[in-house]
């Protein structure tokens, strides 16, 4: 087992401190979520060598800079221009104008990144739960070191992504446009979201979502993703970062091959509270109805995947992440007595990950422990 940087274990620390004042005593101040999120940026935006991505998208940020501006800006009109620009052009020209304008560091954009991807995710949180300290605790591990020490195109075009949840529910069609728009010009993956300005308001309940659960769970060996062809492999697909993205999965072929692993368990708890608590969060929780949508076409989209790593993981894990908030938000429907058994099953998920996280590769892959991490202001 090997020890994550006391820099994270600090994090996680404080995190836990206003997750029980949240959960059992009063609204903490979001100015403290904020505290949390600046500290959080300066982990992940300051990292100096990090992540077992870091070096290929040290590559793509010298790549931006060999395109020309009215390539890039063609690439959003969906125009072919005179070079191809093989990267989302929101994302490529970030990287062009810190580069070819600032001449910029790569932390320089690995910071302005993670400022984007922690304020939309704060917003997120704020806006979708009532306890956003116990929900970015029990996200914490692994998502914080894949999402914004790792993978941080798709994890800052997915928290665009939830942010803009606000606008649906606002039934404000043109900003959630504009925002997809955004979202997609950092990656492609969140074309997929595109429907769910008008898949939120069908109408679902317990019969439903299990057929469509049940469903999927028999098509998952039959593969039946590979009708749509290059299409999803070019939404999810990033060769650049392949070897990467791998440095953060430990998948067996017995895995890949119909055995049970954590991310199946972790799915199985999911949709244990989405069928018991589903009645009083219907009655009681606002827009949990939107919330369940995305949930149901998560796990669907999972076992649909889930003989390959890449699709899983890109495509149906786009959308998982929003799932879990149905967990936290369970303990604001249900009894005091109720409300504990579940926030002591959140924190044991907590502890359990972290270790889980500590003992795989996954952590020294990544440059996370105290001898590996390393940050170019923080000691």
């Amino acid at each position: 087992m090997s020890l994550l940087h006391p820099y994270f274990i600090i994090a996680i620390t404080y995190m836990l401190f206003f997750s029980v004042q949240e959960v059992f005593g009063n609204k903490v101040d979001k100015k403290w979520f904020w505290f949390l999120g600046i500290y959080l940026i300066i982990l992940a935006g300051l990292r100096n060598n990090v992540g077992p991505d870091y070096g290929s998208y040290k590559s793509l940020y010298l790549y931006s800079d060999t395109k020309e501006y009215i390539n890039i800006f063609l690439k959003a009109l969906h125009l072919e221009g005179s070079e191809n620009v093989d990267l989302e052009w929101l994302y490529a020209l970030i990287n062009k104008v810190l580069l070819n304008v600032f001449n910029a560091p790569f932390y320089i954009l690995t910071f302005v990144i993670a400022i984007f991807a922690i304020y939309f995710k704060v917003e997120y949180t704020d806006d979708n739960t009532f306890y956003p300290f116990t929900f970015t605790l029990f996200m914490f591990i692994p998502n914080f070191f894949i999402g914004e020490s790792g993978q941080i195109r798709q994890n800052l075009g997915t928290f665009i992504v939830y942010f803009s949840l606000r606008f649906i529910k606002e039934r404000k069609l043109l900003l959630y446009l504009f925002w997809m728009f955004i979202a997609t010009g950092i990656h492609n993956v969140c074309y997929i979201f595109l429907p769910m300005y008008w898949l939120v308001r069908v109408p679902l309940n317990k019969m439903t979502m299990l057929v469509l659960i049940i469903a999927s769970v028999f098509a998952s060996p039959f593969e039946v993703y590979r009708v749509f062809g290059d299409f999803l492999t070019n939404i999810s697909t990033d060769s650049m970062l392949v070897e990467g993205f791998n440095g953060y999965m430990d998948e067996s072929s017995q895995r890949l091959n119909g055995g049970f692993g954590i991310p199946e368990a972790m799915l199985m708890i999911v949709t244990f509270f989405l069928f018991v608590f589903d009645d009083k969060m219907v009655e009681k929780y606002p827009y949990y109805e939107y919330h369940r949508v995305y949930v149901v076409l998560g796990i669907c989209l999972y076992f649909i995947f889930r003989n390959n790593p890449i699709f899983s993981s890109r495509l149906a894990g786009a959308f998982i992440g929003f799932s879990y908030i149905i967990v936290i938000n369970a303990m604001y429907v249900v009894s005091s007595n109720t409300k504990k058994l579940i926030y002591t099953f959140i924190i044991a998920l907590v502890f359990f990950n972290f270790v889980v996280f500590a003992s795989f590769k996954n952590i020294i892959g990544g440059r996370f422990t105290v001898d590996l991490y390393k940050n170019h202001i923080l000691p």
